[in-house]
């Protein structure tokens, strides 16, 4: 079978499993996969060189920006001449914390110039890569939806009896739109629901003005509880299986991991209209996956969180089934079969 370098491979499992899981299930189908290291790079062959996320080579310092760069492209440049085929899974066209653009642009389109395929989570996602980036136009595209995460996170712990919770979890970042959903509770008065936010902010500056509104809200009357941190692989798997709905109210994004993990584990999801989450709206279905029709107010969730209760705890099956990581990599390996047969 086929020599596979995935960048980045198992070493990724604790911030983001869905590159180990890749790995794995590679190898269950006979292909060995590693993720060399520097010198490993430029002394060994593969077949295929398999990128995610390549837009962290651009860092905050610009000379450590460009000499990144500079090793990335003679390491992929030196590879395809030896025969390897390049292909990115497209999670994002920018990166979102977009620390330099231009640079980053610079270096996607000479990284595009190079790629022999590209991996899109959704048709939508591939129509904006390709309003992008033009090249990648010309590149032969599988779209294969963002796989299950399996038993990548643990089972919850015996979950408390509390109060119907309404979360919002996940890293802190201006695009998840959390801003939105604070702002519907604001300019409401408080309910008996339970309301969680747990996640890390963007920065101590950002924590503290959260923290402030957070406080506000809760001495108005409103029951909401936060924890102004990363959650762990546990905490993800107990929060979910609390709440009786998952908001992700983002402004931008073309996919989300947390989404598909909420939806394999049975909580219903209120999401915003975006590419993101447009395959999940027509897969799942309301109740399961409900749309917020802007401004998103607090009556809206309310109303999503009891027009959810009727399948909250269910698991959705064919759902799972079909976005197995079996199901999906066995596509991702027969596309570089594909790859392979192409000359040039």
């Amino acid at each position: 079978m086929l020599r596979i370098w995935c960048f980045p491979g198992e070493e990724n499992r604790l911030s983001n499993p869905y590159t180990a899981i890749l790995v794995t299930q590679l190898r269950r189908l006979g292909h060995k996969v590693c993720s060399p290291g520097w010198p490993g790079r430029f002394i060994g062959r593969c077949d295929v060189i398999h990128l995610h996320w390549p837009q962290k080579v651009v860092r905050a310092s610009l000379f450590g920006s460009l000499r990144t760069i500079a090793v990335w492209s003679a390491f992929l440049a030196l590879q395809k001449a030896r025969g390897a085929k390049i292909v990115w899974t497209m999670h994002n066209v920018a990166s979102h914390e977009g620390e330099r653009p231009r640079l980053e642009r610079f270096w996607m389109k000479r990284l595009i110039a190079r790629l022999d395929g590209v991996h899109a989570l959704s048709q939508d996602s591939l129509e904006q890569a390709r309003a992008h980036y033009p090249a990648l136009a010309a590149l032969p595209a599988l779209v294969a939806p963002h796989w299950t995460y399996s038993d990548a996170y643990p089972q919850p712990d015996l979950v408390p009896d509390t109060p119907e919770t309404i979360a919002f979890l996940g890293d802190i970042k201006a695009y998840k739109g959390l801003d939105a959903f604070l702002t519907a509770l604001e300019q409401a008065l408080p309910d008996a629901r339970r309301y969680l936010v747990h996640g890390r902010p963007e920065d101590e500056a950002s924590g503290q003005a959260l923290e402030h509104r957070l406080n506000a809200l809760a001495a108005r009357g409103w029951r909401i509880e936060w924890t102004l941190e990363r959650l762990s692989d546990q905490q993800m798997a107990d929060r979910l299986a609390e709440a009786a709905l998952l908001l992700l109210p983002y402004e931008s994004g073309e996919n989300s991991g947390l989404a598909v993990l909420a939806a394999e584990r049975g909580t219903p999801l209120l999401v915003s209209r975006i590419a993101a989450f447009e395959p999940l709206l027509d897969e799942l279905g309301g109740p399961r996956a409900i749309a917020i029709e802007a401004p998103l107010t607090h009556w809206q969730i309310a109303e999503a969180a009891e027009t959810a209760r009727s399948v909250a705890g269910t698991v959705p099956e064919d759902f799972v089934r079909r976005r197995s990581p079996e199901a999906v990599v066995a596509e991702i390996s027969g596309y570089y079969l594909f790859l392979m047969d192409i000359k040039g």
